[in-house]
Formats: C-alpha cells, sequence, structure tokens
C-alpha cells in the first residue's frame, strides 16, 4: 500500500525544519500554546466594605487604589490598597483562580479585608470584620 502524498508532504517538512534546526546549532525547536486575557484582571473592595475606591468600582491589577469612606467625614486606616500584579499569561498564580481559561478574567479579586473607616459623627469604626479572598497588601 502506497502512503497519500500529504502525509508525505507533511513528513518531508517536520524532517527538513529538524534539520535545518540542527545544522545551524539552534537545537530543537519546541512548540508551546500561548494565551492571555483580552480584558485584564480587576479589583474590587471585599463584600460588605465601609468603603470604595477613588478611581470607581474596580481597580486594574497591578495599580494601586486611594480608599475612600462611604459614611460622611469617614476616615480610612490606609491610604491606598494594592492589586496584585499579572503577566497576563500562564501561569499566573495571584490570577489563575479568579479569572481562569478563556479570554476574559471571569471575576475579580477582592482586596482590603484589612481597611477599616473611622465615622467622625459615630466615633465607630465600621468594615474592619468583613471577610473575603485578599490579594494584596492593605
Amino acid at each position: 500500500m502506497q502512503m497519500p502524498s500529504y502525509i508525505r508532504f507533511v513528513l518531508a517538512g517536520t524532517m527538513l525544519l529538524h534539520g535545518v534546526s540542527l545544522f545551524t546549532g539552534i537545537g530543537s525547536m519546541g512548540v508551546q500554546a500561548s494565551w492571555a486575557w483580552g480584558s485584564g484582571p480587576k479589583c474590587e473592595p471585599v463584600a460588605g466594605a465601609a468603603w470604595s475606591f477613588q478611581q470607581g468600582a474596580t481597580i486594574a491589577a497591578g495599580s494601586s487604589g486611594t480608599v475612600k469612606c462611604t459614611a460622611a467625614g469617614g476616615t480610612a486606616n490606609v491610604a491606598t490598597v494594592q492589586c496584585p500584579t499579572s503577566t497576563g499569561t500562564a501561569p499566573d498564580s495571584d490570577w489563575w483562580g479568579p479569572c481562569g481559561p478563556g479570554a476574559s478574567c471571569a471575576q475579580t479579586k477582592k482586596i482590603g479585608n484589612t481597611v477599616t473607616c473611622t465615622s467622625s459623627t459615630a466615633g465607630g469604626t465600621t468594615g474592619g470584620t468583613t471577610s473575603g479572598t485578599t490579594g494584596g497588601t492593605t
């Protein structure tokens, strides 16, 4: 039985590429997949937080957000929180869990569970007992 012509063509091309790589000294050529999220990962305050980012609802990976207490006259225990950086490609250990595979990051990372806001009118502290996954330093 004779080998179909397209299989002979593929084998010849493979052998040619391998031979060229050996003679030019570049060694064997490796092939690997590559991917990245089209819309970058983002962070948001933990659920139930008594604060938000001055920049908006979320901040981009690798940036810091200015903490703004939601109560009028409230003062935060920190000025900013950091959203972890992202390489945007696998493996991205800080982001693989919340983002997963695909063209865009599946969900935001919750940060700032140690941020508290002190209200000057009530004299109390709010926002310090929320729980959530932290993704950066506060």
